[in-house]
């Protein structure tokens, strides 16, 4: 959508982004900014300022990307749950694309009031819906804090019609957990007795990612899965791709295998 935004909603936009940044890892640069929000040098260097003076944003060294404050932090993920409450209730309620969802969702995250989120929220929560996919959801504003099992299959990726269970499904307890605390939700997967060097690996956007690993168990982020909510059913479908290595070398295409867990 090409409409004019305001110097408020530029600062959101902009925490937004480096707050993705920070908890993906990833040090933002002024490039990337400007080439992400369209700014100009002196649109930039603006908003820089006012978030330093707004105790967003830390002072940046010369060569360098930008750090958020704890204060930018919070204010950060604000801006991202509006984004993602928004994109996914517009899905559920319109019909939506994901695509379409997301460009009002951007307009609207900018001047929706607390109570209007707290009621889309519940209504994420409990109302009717359209089925849709649903990326990186944080599963902590569908569940309360706690501990719930759920049933997993491990799937050859190359037979999918109908799926046929990988040799690998053996390795694993039939029930994967998922784990909501306050500050984050993941899955546990329950392995039987796995070899040393075996190594789990999952999909970050397109780059692999080793996940943790504890004795038998392997712990998988809620954003290495992606869900299809079904409006007709409470029950989830939640996939994902794992690749399964021994040793620390990445997965190559026949060692990748397709998770499913259903969520409800």
């Amino acid at each position: 959508m090409n409409i004019p935004h305001s110097e408020e909603e530029k600062e959101e936009d902009f925490l937004e982004y480096l707050y993705m940044g920070w908890k993906s890892g990833t040090e933002i640069r002024p490039h990337q900014v400007k080439m992400h929000l369209e700014l100009t040098d002196a649109e930039l260097k603006c908003l820089e300022s006012g978030l330093m003076e707004s105790g967003y944003l830390r002072k940046r060294a010369e060569n360098s990307g930008y750090r958020l404050t704890e204060l930018g932090k919070v204010q950060g993920e604000d801006c991202l749950l509006r984004h993602h409450n928004l994109t996914q209730f517009l899905q559920m309620t319109c019909g939506l694309e994901e695509e379409e969802a997301e460009e009002n969702a951007c307009r609207m995250e900018h001047v929706i009031s607390g109570n209007v989120l707290q009621g889309v929220q519940e209504f994420l929560k409990y109302g009717e819906t359209y089925d849709r996919v649903v990326r990186d959801v944080d599963l902590r504003y569908l569940y309360p804090e706690g501990t719930y099992s759920f049933c997993m299959s491990l799937y050859r990726m190359e037979e999918r019609f109908p799926r046929r269970l990988a040799e690998e499904s053996e390795w694993f307890l039939e029930m994967a957990e998922l784990i909501v605390s306050d500050k984050e939700s993941f899955f546990i997967l329950h392995g039987k007795e796995i070899e040393k060097d075996c190594r789990l690996w999952y999909l970050d956007g397109e780059k692999w990612r080793m996940a943790k690993r504890e004795q038998n168990d392997f712990r998988l982020p809620q954003s290495a899965l992606t869900c299809t909510v079904s409006a007709a059913s409470p029950l989830t479908e939640c996939d994902g791709v794992l690749g399964i290595t021994e040793g620390i070398q990445k997965p190559e295409e026949a060692q990748c295998r397709e998770l499913n867990i259903h969520i409800w």
